[in-house]
């Protein structure tokens, strides 16, 4: 069976926008989510993508083969998705944070 997440960036982080010392399983899921922002952050809304992030689930103790798939939707939350395992979420709050890899000057 597989997971939605949902998830707000801001949440791994302090109020100075760093990031703080998190536990490990925290950090864990932080980088992951971090990972998928920091491969969609810079592409435009629509365009379904499948990135270089593998999926982080352990079907049966073994890991998943997948790589995600994801998509901005017009709202600038990520959408991504497991083809292999069905892992899936949504990802807000990226704009700004240390993931966020728009060039300056660009829309938000």
């Amino acid at each position: 069976m597989s997971n939605t997440w949902i998830s707000d960036m801001r949440d791994f982080l302090d109020g100075a926008l760093g990031l703080p010392d998190l536990p490990g399983p925290a950090r864990r899921i932080a980088d992951h989510f971090g990972a998928i922002v920091v491969a969609m952050s810079d592409l435009p809304p629509e365009k379904v993508v499948r990135t270089h992030v593998r999926c982080r689930r352990r079907p049966g103790r073994r890991p998943c083969a997948g790589r995600l798939q994801a998509v901005v939707d017009p709202e600038a939350r990520i959408h991504w998705e497991c083809p292999a395992c069905g892992d899936n979420g949504v990802i807000s709050g990226w704009q700004g944070t240390p993931w966020d890899m728009r060039r300056a000057g660009l829309p938000q």
